[in-house]
């Protein structure tokens, strides 16, 4: 019960932490960690997943769902109260514009994010399935911040809602979800055929912290394509499909969830997350959705 306390009380703490250094800081800080335990882990270091990627990476310090959710929050709240001019904004320090308020908002949805974690924890742990649980608790964050301080509506404004990208725009995503799907899937079964699978546990951690920690390159103006949605759910494809004895054949089921992945991730964006005065994250989005697919994988495959 005293752990559950202070995790908590962190919980506030990590959320503040997110605001005060933008939502898509925070989150790239998740993935230097993340792939730094996540190699150790690769590399057999007794205990190192539990204490790096457990504890820190994906815990109340910097998990998303505390610490990217906090800074989601207060971005809409600085919005709402007229502290900023766009609120869907998850790249800005909100330590600069002075406003403790503000920070506390940020605090306050870090310990949301925790409860909410904690009751999709306990939902699938009555079912035979599972989902990422920042992935689901920043989406469920994310919907609850535009209902509270959005002032648009739940979905894109009408003029940007489309099912789908199109024309070129459409067609590079695909050609990308493909390209770094189909390298994920691709070295994961070199690997794993060269001996390696047991060594490989953390693998999709190792691949989700490098492209969280590519986002750095958003933060300096280059347009970079986040991708921790593809390269951390075709790793868990790929996996799943070697552990039941696909072999080589999980490579296509890699590239599958890889390419599912990015046409969830490009569907949400457009529907939910274009002209908004909040952020609901499309690859968070794509995640909890892919992840529980692949476990049902699990059950059906055995």
């Amino acid at each position: 019960m005293l752990n559950v306390f202070i995790s908590l009380i962190s919980a506030f703490g990590g959320g503040v932490f997110g605001a005060s250094i933008g939502a898509l800081p925070a989150f790239i800080m998740t993935g230097v960690v993340a792939s730094i335990g996540g190699l150790l882990s690769c590399a057999g270091i007794p205990g190192i997943n539990e204490l790096l990627v457990n504890n820190i990476a994906f815990g109340p310090f910097l998990g998303p769902h505390i610490c990217f959710a906090g800074g989601v929050a207060a971005s809409a709240y600085a919005k709402r109260i007229g502290k900023t001019d766009n609120g869907a904004d998850i790249a800005m320090a909100l330590n600069g514009i002075g406003d403790s308020s503000v920070l506390a908002v940020g605090g306050l949805f870090g310990v949301v994010g925790y409860i909410i974690a904690s009751l999709v924890s306990g939902i699938f742990s009555l079912t035979p399935f599972y989902t990422d649980n920042p992935g689901c608790t920043v989406f469920i964050s994310g919907v609850i911040v535009r209902l509270l301080f959005g002032s648009r509506g739940m979905l894109s404004a009408p003029s940007s809602r489309k099912p789908l990208s199109k024309g070129a725009a459409l067609s590079n995503t695909l050609f990308i979800g493909f390209a770094y799907s189909l390298v994920v899937s691709g070295v994961y079964v070199l690997l794993a055929g060269q001996g390696f699978e047991k060594q490989l546990g953390s693998y999709h951690i190792v691949i989700f912290g490098l492209a969280a920690v590519g986002l750095i390159f958003a933060e300096f103006g280059q347009a970079y394509f986040g991708w921790h949605h593809i390269g951390i759910i075709s790793a868990e494809a790929v996996m799943c499909g070697y552990a039941c004895g696909l072999g080589t054949g999980s490579l296509i089921l890699g590239v599958f969830f890889g390419l599912l992945t990015t046409v969830i991730g490009d569907i949400e964006g457009n529907m939910m997350n274009t002209d908004v005065d909040s952020h609901i994250d499309p690859p968070a989005t794509a995640i909890f959705i892919c992840t529980i697919l692949i476990s049902i994988l699990y059950v059906i495959l055995g």
